[in-house]
């Protein structure tokens, strides 16, 4: 999964929940430019900020164990 992916589900859950950008950001200790630019895919943010808005999204992130064959 790409940042534009991670960007466009985050995007799609607030756009569900009502949420602006400014609510997200304001909830997740993050600024307005730094969800603005996660969700247009512009900005790799780190695993903090990521588990910040997901957890305000009430989404999770699942780390998976690729096959080694």
């Amino acid at each position: 999964m790409n940042n534009q992916n991670i960007g466009k589900i985050i995007q799609e859950r607030r756009d569900y929940l009502n949420l602006t950008q400014k609510d997200v950001a304001e909830m997740a200790g993050i600024t307005f430019k730094s969800i603005s630019e996660i969700e247009l895919g512009l900005r790799n943010p780190t695993l903090n900020t990521l588990k910040s808005v997901l957890d305000v999204l009430g989404l999770e992130l699942t780390v998976q164990i690729k096959s080694m064959n």
